[in-house]
């Protein structure tokens, strides 16, 4: 017979060193047992043989030789290899949660064939089912143990031996286990070991007696081949042993480790241990609430805190959601308190706060591409079975279902927050105070990224402020419609910095003396929000400040007694003062007209923009030279019966001068209650001469004669004086340059209506 020689163990390097002695000496003596025990502490190969301090004798060197095997992978080659372990991962970190995921099924796959009676005699059968990880700093060592199933000779070969061969995926095709128990069906997550280790040694025994005793050490480096070795002393299950690269010695440091998978695998099935001094220490505490159907309120504030990273705070809303259809859904989502609701000005690029899981193992901490950005505040997560993940599963492949899974998800969201504003309006309207910004802008991004597919749900949960109703008190688009008049086509808003200045707005002087209920939007964001909607069940929404829109005048004629006293211009005087107005307000207008919108005010501007439209444009193009924004034409509305609009008329030949500037004054207050002034600096040369109007009517001035008037009762004012105060008029009035004219024909002309 033939003694072992080195290449019978597979040793070479240092190792040949130690085998020098010929074959006969090794079982003899001291010598034969300084040679095993050198092996054993110089190679992890050693942990193959027999017991320490035992010679080898003759009858064991015949009868219990350790071969060595050596096999090329399966019709694979070394390129392919080098593709799985080297280009497939972005995150180095994903290869302990594919070692914890396939431990974990190999757990899995030994309980449901203890619990059906297809393993009867099992090894080991004290040893509970977990999963242990150590580190050795020292050594650049990663170990990862498992006490599951376990693998034959014949198995290592196929599930190891061959890339994308997936015991896991076989297992569930003979229908012998619940699919959501089983978490690796690719059969490539073993090979991103190589993405971190020069070396990788697997030593494995199966649980079934009856399929052998035997332990057995896999070997390979990734070159494209591996070895097998037969192994005493192996306890059931699986042992994984990688010896790191150097650029991946931080997966020998315990913290890193104890992160990564608390970070991908803290909702496994199984207890999931980290060695820390001697102690196996457990990290995987938290049960996974999702799976369940329900579960109570300290569970759930509980896990609400463990996704929240705090140790403080409840939940206002929780939801679980479980469906089988048009996806295997586990799901539980929480809102947060809206006290602690998150400030837009820190929210630019928020991150998802809901996860995505795959039977229990995180695939994605922040579920974009599920979950929209607009509900980036929301805590929780989403576990899909049939999740269609990419080969490495760090991100999905068919976008179809992706989008049928975020579908299902965000509407199940948006109608249970329906079901809530019903169930208890007072506890909804303060979570809308806190996120309403968020539904809104949910409103928008639906638009552009996803064809309005929530557009309903959005609007439904919508609440605003209306004139009808007290300040504080919000509704409902759906409540308007029902408050709406008898033929009312339209749902009326308003977009304003306050309701005080929206209830004195020009603009809504019609809605008021009809007792029309108009929306109030506060938020810079509402008005987008209108032109991303356009309508709502059937209803146009209409801006009260904008123009030629149809605001159904004839639905509620108000009933106002008739004062025939009241000067109304003639179609011939409004054709008059249309002319000198565009004469005098020249390219700031394009448009003069006459309208019966208004109630008590004589004169407001519309656009083809909402004046708030345009004031916003305005500050989101600040500090570029030519914004295009004056180039938008605006229209003179003006009241044909208000006593100040009448006047103005009566002036036109009498006072030209007066009268150009009560139309610039005129203009420039109807911008101002449209809050499209952009400097309201350059009315201070008008305000002054107005002024100077009011001191000099009230110290007696005559401004039809140019002199003052002296009654009986009062001393004549000296002629010294009165010539130098006109002389002091005459002087203003040149270096104002707002009149355009000199003289006695300067001073203002007041004419009472």
């Amino acid at each position: 017979f033939v003694a072992y020689t080195v290449s019978d163990f597979g040793w070479s390097g240092p190792m040949h060193s130690i085998l020098r002695t010929p074959a006969r000496h090794i079982t003899r003596g001291r010598h034969a047992r300084r040679s095993v025990d050198a092996l054993r502490h110089k190679s992890s190969f050693a942990r193959c043989l027999p017991a320490s301090g035992v010679a080898l004798s003759r009858s064991h060197r015949l009868t219990r030789p350790f071969s060595t095997e050596t096999h090329e992978f399966k019709a694979e080659t070394k390129k392919l290899l080098d593709i799985v372990a080297k280009s497939l991962y972005t995150h180095k970190e994903v290869f302990i949660r594919e070692l914890i995921s396939n431990a974990s099924d190999a757990c899995e796959k030994l309980r449901f064939l203890q619990t059906t009676q297809q393993v009867k005699d099992v090894s080991d059968s004290e040893r509970p089912l977990q999963v242990t990880l150590s580190v050795n700093e020292s050594e650049r060592k990663f170990v990862i143990e498992d006490s599951g199933i376990g693998m034959t000779h014949d198995e290592l070969i196929e599930h190891l031996g061959t890339i994308a061969k997936s015991g896991s995926l076989d297992f569930l095709q003979r229908g012998e286990s619940d699919a959501s128990k089983i978490i690796g069906q690719f059969g490539v997550g073993f090979y991103s070991t190589f993405v971190v280790a020069d070396k990788v040694e697997v030593y494995t025994k199966t649980a079934d007696k009856e399929k052998g005793e035997k332990g057995y050490l896999w070997t390979s480096d990734g070159s494209g081949s591996f070895t097998i070795t037969d192994c005493d002393d192996v306890p059931r299950g699986t042992k994984i042993e990688l010896t790191l690269k150097d650029d991946a010695t931080e997966f020998c440091k315990l913290a890193t480790v104890k992160k990564a998978a608390q970070k991908f695998s803290s909702f496994i099935d199984f207890p999931i241990y980290v060695t820390e001094e001697g102690e196996p220490k457990p990290i995987n505490k938290q049960e996974a609430l999702w799976m369940k159907s329900s579960a109570t309120e300290e569970q759930h504030l509980e896990f609400f805190r463990f996704l929240s990273g705090n140790s403080y705070g409840k939940p206002w809303y929780t939801l679980m959601y479980q469906t089988d259809a048009p996806l295997s859904i586990k799901s539980c989502f929480y809102v947060p308190d809206p006290d602690n609701a998150p400030s837009r000005m820190f929210t630019k690029d928020p991150e998802i706060g809901i996860s995505l899981h795959s039977r229990r193992v995180m695939v994605k901490k922040h579920a974009d591409g599920v979950i929209p950005k607009w509900l980036h505040w929301m805590k929780g997560i989403v576990d899909c079975e049939d999740m269609p993940m990419n080969i490495s599963r760090e991100s999905m492949q068919d976008t179809r279902l992706m989008e049928k899974l975020s579908m299902a998800v965000v509407r199940r969201i948006l109608r249970f927050l329906q079901q809530e504003a019903k169930k208890d309006p007072e506890k909804y309207q303060k979570f809308f105070k806190g996120y309403s910004y968020f539904l809104k802008a949910g409103v928008i991004e639906d638009k552009e990224g996803n064809f309005s597919r929530h557009k309903d749900d959005l609007l439904k949960l919508l609440r605003f402020e209306c004139s009808n109703k007290s300040k504080g008190e919000l509704i409902s688009l759906e409540e308007y419609i029902d408050m709406a008049k008898e033929g009312q086509q339209n749902i009326y808003y308003f977009t304003c910095p306050d309701r005080q200045t929206a209830m004195s707005s020009p603009y809504m002087e019609q809605f008021i003396q009809r007792q029309r209920n108009v929306i109030l939007m506060f938020e810079d964001i509402d008005e987008f929000v209108v032109n991303a909607i356009e309508g709502f069940k059937d209803k146009k929404f209409v801006s009260v400040d904008s123009a030629d829109k149809n605001f159904e005048l004839d639905l509620d004629k108000p009933e106002e007694p008739e004062n025939q006293d009241a000067r109304v211009l003639t179609e011939e005087e409004q054709t008059q003062m249309q002319k000198f107005i565009r004469d005098v307000l020249k390219e700031k207008v394009q448009e003069v007209k006459f309208s019966d919108r208004l109630v008590s005010s004589p004169a407001i501007v519309t656009s083809i923009i909402t004046p708030h439209m345009r004031k916003m444009m305005k500050s989101l193009m600040a500090g570029k030279e030519n914004d295009g924004l004056g180039n938008i034409p605006m229209t003179l509305e003006l009241s044909p019966k208000h006593h100040i609009v009448t006047t103005l008329h009566t002036i036109l030949k009498a006072n030209e001068p007066v009268a150009r500037i009560a139309v610039e004054q005129l203009y420039d207050n109807a911008c101002i209650a449209a809050g499209t002034l952009d400097d309201p600096r350059v009315l201070m040369s008008r305000l002054n001469k107005v002024l100077e109007m009011f001191v000099y009517q009230g110290a007696g001035y005559d401004y039809a004669k140019g002199e003052y008037r002296i009654s009986d009762s009062a001393e004549a004012a000296p002629k010294e004086e009165v010539k130098a105060e006109e002389s002091k008029e005459a002087t203003a009035t040149s270096s104002s340059g707002s009149s355009g004219s000199s003289g006695s024909g300067s001073k203002f002309e007041e004419v009472k209506p």
